[in-house]
């Protein structure tokens, strides 16, 4: 009797082992996530106020040196590179916050044995969702830059650019399309729709805790 007490003594002291380092570990990569998450944040700012900071100029240039209408044509350059940048620090964050709420949030605490909807980005995604407000604002003010600099050149310009004119806005408009194409579909509803079906860690965790 002795013996197999002390065999599984050993065997639970094994397994509790074992699930210290599992939870250390996935404490750890959520750590690691919450980390990149606020390097993406601050990124998000910088690229915004870097954004902001170079169309003033380009437009303060514009309209208050003669013959500045022309630097208008550079103002779309700027809008698109920092849209497309901005936007894709918010996909890639999507992506971080969808592994820690799939995968790293449903192990901890299944082998915790809490309740995983106490956990801050489940809780967050059940309450709340994710807002698309920021990103459609990025795209509306993409377009706003881009037509209207291309819209006052068009009105500005002397017949001879024209040409030049025409190859500018081709490229631009190119690239906002690109850009809106890419991103416009990055919403809570469409990008939710999109993996259903793929919350049974979740279930899994919710599973282990109510048993």
């Amino acid at each position: 009797m002795n013996d197999f007490s002390s065999t599984e003594n050993g065997l639970q002291a094994t397994l509790q082992s074992d699930d210290n380092k599992r939870i250390s570990h996935y404490e750890s990569i959520r750590q690691d996530i919450r980390e990149e998450i606020k390097l993406r944040i601050r990124q998000r700012d910088k690229f915004a106020a870097q954004m902001v900071a170079l169309l003033t100029l380009i437009f303060a240039f514009s309209f208050t040196e003669r013959s500045g209408a022309l630097a208008l044509a550079v103002a779309p350059f700027p809008s698109v590179f920092y849209t497309w940048m901005i936007l894709h620090s918010y996909r890639k964050q999507d992506w971080l916050n969808r592994y820690m709420r799939e995968v790293v949030e449903p192990e901890l605490t299944r082998l915790c044995r809490l309740d995983p909807a106490r956990e801050w980005e489940t809780y967050h995604h059940a309450a709340r969702g994710r807002s698309g407000t920021r990103r459609s604002f990025f795209l509306w003010a993409m377009w706003v830059v881009n037509a209207g600099s291309m819209t006052y050149l068009w009105f500005q310009a002397e017949t001879g650019f024209r040409p030049v004119f025409y190859a500018i806005a081709g490229v631009y408009l190119t690239a906002t399309i690109c850009a809106t194409a890419i991103f416009a579909f990055d919403t809570p509803g469409r990008r939710h729709s999109r993996h259903k079906g793929t919350n049974a860690a979740y279930a899994s965790a919710t599973g282990a805790y109510l048993s």
